[in-house]
């Protein structure tokens, strides 16, 4: 989605890297968020879209405010009341009692869901074969300008930027309504390989090499 949920490429607001940023978690209740991240997934507790496309639907205001794992937070809760699992200010109503000294929920110890959760984290679905892609290993291509309404795993710092197709990736589901439950078309995945300064302009270093995964309906021929 274009907006404040996807600032790829934009400048202003910081050093892409920072101290520490390779470690996965710097709280350990951030840990617990992944893990009921993986267990609203794995138990299909949640509504649609989820994940990803649901972040994109939080308030710009409170995106920016938030930390990676409060928007991962966010997504659960709201997926959790989406489909029913919980109610609409449950939480809430949870948190004032945890303020007001109430006693905390019990433990609830699930060696069973514990490892069938690590087995399907670690599961790998192969991507299937691409029948009859419209772009070939080599061959110049353009990605579309675009302004999708809703999801897209069509970054905006790439749309109307010359890449080459490094290889044909297998095929996949359109994300953009995959995600929402809707009929999405099967499509040839490319690797697509653009030049660093193609899309931001020259910098200070030599240029680089981004490689993404596209879509075959996010690109055209280059003219």
């Amino acid at each position: 989605m274009d907006g404040i949920h996807d600032l790829g490429g934009m400048h202003g607001f910081g050093a892409v890297v920072v101290p520490g940023g390779e470690a996965p978690y710097h709280e350990r209740w951030e840990a617990r968020v992944f893990a009921l991240h993986l267990l609203v997934a794995m138990e299909r507790l949640g509504a649609r879209p989820g994940g990803r496309a649901t972040r994109e639907q939080m308030d710009p205001v409170d995106y920016l405010a938030a930390s990676y794992f409060e928007r991962w937070l966010w997504s659960v809760e709201q997926g959790l009341v989406g489909k029913g699992t919980i109610a609409a200010g449950e939480v809430e109503h949870m948190m004032e009692r945890l303020a007001a000294g109430g006693p905390e929920p019990s433990a609830r110890r699930d060696p069973e869901q514990a490892a069938r959760a690590v087995e399907w984290l670690g599961e790998v679905v192969p991507m299937q074969p691409a029948t009859r892609p419209r772009f070939v290993p080599g061959q110049d291509v353009r990605v579309r300008r675009m302004r999708p309404a809703g999801h897209t795993r069509c970054p905006r710092y790439v749309r109307g930027a010359l890449g080459m197709v490094e290889r044909v990736r297998g095929a996949g589901e359109l994300p953009d309504l995959a995600v929402y439950g809707k009929g999405a078309p099967v499509e040839p995945v490319y690797a697509v390989a653009f030049r660093s300064d193609a899309l931001w302009g020259r910098g200070q270093e030599p240029p680089w090499t981004v490689a993404l995964d596209l879509w075959e309906s996010y690109l055209e021929e280059a003219e």
